[in-house]
């Protein structure tokens, strides 16, 4: 029935590249930083609430010029880090205050609360799960 959720075959989707995103700034990014790839949303999967996306970096020396730009999403947002080596190093700023983070982790940002992310070091990935399907 239109408008209904996919069930089934239909709601299993390969990551697809997301070359460009909101509050995001691509153009300066090193070689050590792979696609970022879009893994769920409503565009993929009718009915997804959840917005999902991944970077890889890999054995990245030293900090990149900033590409997350703080901002706020009407939802809360989850930030999960990943490293086989234990070597990925961010800096998550919450309204205006910076944190140092090692891999492995997870980050909780409330709805409506202005965040930025930047990679400092390392290898590893960084999954973003925004608790809506479109990244709003």
């Amino acid at each position: 029935m239109k408008g209904e959720a996919k069930s089934g075959a239909a709601c299993i989707v390969k990551p697809l590249e997301q070359a460009h995103l909101a509050n995001h700034i691509e153009s300066e990014l090193p070689p050590a930083y792979g696609p970022r790839l879009l893994h769920l949303s409503e565009g993929l999967v009718h009915g997804a609430d959840v917005f999902i996306t991944s970077r890889s970096v890999t054995d990245l020396s030293g900090p990149a010029e900033p590409n997350v730009m703080p901002h706020k999403h009407s939802v809360s947002q989850t930030y999960m880090f990943f490293s086989p080596d234990d070597s990925l190093e961010l800096e998550v700023e919450i309204e205006g205050k910076r944190e140092f983070v090692r891999a492995p982790a997870s980050v909780f940002i409330p709805a409506r609360v202005e965040h930025a992310l930047r990679i400092l070091r390392g290898t590893g990935t960084v999954l973003s799960i925004v608790r809506s399907g479109n990244y709003d």
